[in-house]
Formats: structure tokens, C-alpha cells, sequence
């Protein structure tokens, strides 16, 4: 059973903004706060979420994207598809 975890979105966001200049995701910080007060624009929060799709290996459409925020409510939301290819 796959789990998706604070580390597996860093490591998105590190494939798309690069190590130096990335947010730093932990399971303590940065959970409530939104992408763009992180200084994640939307370019980039779309290429996450692009790398985000190949990495599970399903779509994630942009309506659902554009109401993806914060980190928490992507947690929530990936947990929540896995759930349902079980």
C-alpha cells in the first residue's frame, strides 16, 4: 500500500524549483500556509503538481489543482485518491 508523504512532495517541488532555491516541507512547518506565501507562484506550483501526476500515476485535473493551496490539503487530497485505487 503507497503512502504519499512531506518527503515525496519535497521532492517534487526540488525536481521543479531547484535544491537552493526550494521551500523547505516538514511534517512540523509550512503545513497550513499557502504555496504562494511559501514564494512558490503558480508556474511553479503547476510544474509540482505535473511532476505530482507522473510520480503517482494518475491526473490530477486543474479544477482540483487550483483549489489545492496549501501542503496539508494536498496530503489530504493524494491520500484520498490512493484510497480510492485500492
Amino acid at each position: 500500500m503507497r503512502v504519499f508523504t512531506v518527503a515525496d512532495f519535497q521532492k517534487n517541488v526540488d525536481a521543479c524549483v531547484g535544491v537552493d532555491d526550494a521551500v523547505v516541507f516538514d511534517d512540523e512547518t509550512n503545513l497550513e500556509t499557502a504555496f504562494i506565501d511559501l514564494g512558490l507562484d503558480s508556474l511553479a506550483v503547476y510544474e509540482v503538481f505535473t511532476r505530482l501526476e507522473e510520480d503517482l500515476g494518475f491526473p490530477i485535473p486543474d479544477e482540483d489543482i487550483d483549489n489545492l493551496k496549501t501542503l496539508s490539503a494536498v496530503l489530504k487530497y493524494v491520500e484520498g485518491r490512493l484510497a480510492e485505487a485500492r
